[in-house]
């Protein structure tokens, strides 16, 4: 017998166990377009996900973009069963339990007189080689608090939780990452542990910071000589950066990933300018760097991610995610640090610009600000 799914109508809090800390997240199951989705909330994001399967009392569902899969067992106004995440190695399966009819994503009752709102100078890994800079964004109405933490390679996303008394609790779950940020706030301080996946957590220590920055996120990363590059595309053509329809156009070359929710942060973005300026002259190139060394399982992986954001743009497969790799397979980057990182070529195919990181619809204002340049760059560029 098939469970009628229509029973699960409704909001549900998830939790993902971490270890030693269950992570929280909103979800519920809705109708859209006549069909009953699973959709998550963080924040003011949704995420939508198709319901792949129903066997009996089990259910099987598929995030967008991203190689996982939350497979679970009704149990009433009860679910339970696991979160799999295909793209990590070793131990990529996290218990998942959700609970009908909860609203909160942090049971935690009770006021503070705190207000975090504002932006914090934040260390993750602190007292470690590896430590590095974030700036912590809040906004706080009563004890709800959103943000998000922006780093040199990209932004945390969609932040939401509580503060209560002096205790903070933040989290979010996208289908590709679980990240729980627990922290105990003082005067202007906070001193807490950050948790991700399964098999992660580090200690961060933050300070109540306004005029905080981080470098230039144009003079990190740079290009050393002319780019000269050719890649197959989902259909096994190859594709060169010397080809024709490139000769002559103003071109944003993408370096992504499919595993990566700040890179599909962008590709939404850069589909709109794509649509807006291709006319224009503007070329995009997306080159993807996948979990898999098999082209046949990275095709799969991209396959995915373009064809749900409906990518109008050309997409290659250029290697595996790593750093390193990058460049490997093109030399004259150097530098590099992170996914997604954006080179910006005139109509000679000179690199004229390379923006490291990206900062999300998230962050907010400097998301607004980050469009404000990108689109600044390219009307130079096709004038």
């Amino acid at each position: 017998m098939v469970y009628n799914i229509g029973l699960l109508m409704g909001m549900w809090l998830g939790q993902l166990f971490l270890p030693g800390q269950p992570l929280p997240f909103n979800f519920e199951f809705k109708e859209e377009k006549g069909n009953i989705v699973f959709v998550i909330h963080n924040a003011e994001e949704r995420i939508v996900c198709d319901i792949t399967d129903v066997r009996g009392d089990s259910i099987f569902i598929h995030p967008p973009y991203f190689d996982s899969e939350i497979k679970l067992h009704i149990e009433g106004d009860r679910l339970r069963g696991k979160w799999i995440n295909y793209s990590k190695k070793g131990n990529p399966e996290v218990v998942f339990v959700g609970y009908k009819g909860v609203t909160d994503r942090f049971p935690d009752k009770g006021n503070t007189t705190l207000n975090i709102t504002g932006k914090w100078e934040t260390w993750f890994d602190v007292d470690s080689p590896d430590s590095s800079l974030a700036i912590g964004v809040f906004n706080q109405n009563g004890n709800h608090v959103t943000g998000t933490f922006l780093t040199e390679t990209g932004d945390h996303r969609y932040l939401e939780g509580v503060i209560v008394g002096n205790n903070l609790k933040l989290s979010v779950f996208d289908g590709a990452h679980a990240w729980l940020y627990l922290a105990d706030v003082k005067n202007d301080s906070m001193n807490g542990m950050f948790y991700s996946g399964n098999t992660y957590k580090a200690p961060f220590h933050a300070k109540r910071n306004e005029a905080v920055k981080l470098r230039d996120p144009n003079t990190i990363t740079r290009v050393e000589g002319e780019l000269n590059f050719s890649f197959p595309d989902l259909d096994s053509n190859i594709v060169s950066i010397k080809d024709k329809r490139f000769q002559k156009k103003a071109t944003i070359i993408q370096f992504m990933g499919s595993w990566c929710p700040n890179c599909m942060d962008e590709a939404k973005y850069f589909n709109e300018i794509y649509k807006t300026y291709h006319d224009q002259g503007l070329e995009i190139i997306g080159l993807t760097f996948e979990r898999s060394a098999e082209f046949s399982k990275a095709k799969v992986s991209a396959g995915r991610f373009v064809t749900n954001l409906d990518l109008k743009y050309s997409v290659l497969i250029a290697g595996v995610a790593g750093k390193d790799n990058v460049m490997k397979v093109i030399p004259q980057i150097k530098d590099f640090i992170s996914f997604p990182t954006t080179l910006f070529l005139d109509d000679k195919g000179k690199v004229v610009k390379v923006h490291a990181g990206f900062s999300g619809p998230a962050t907010g204002k400097e998301f607004e600000i980050y469009k404000t340049e990108f689109e600044k760059t390219i009307k130079k560029l096709i004038r």
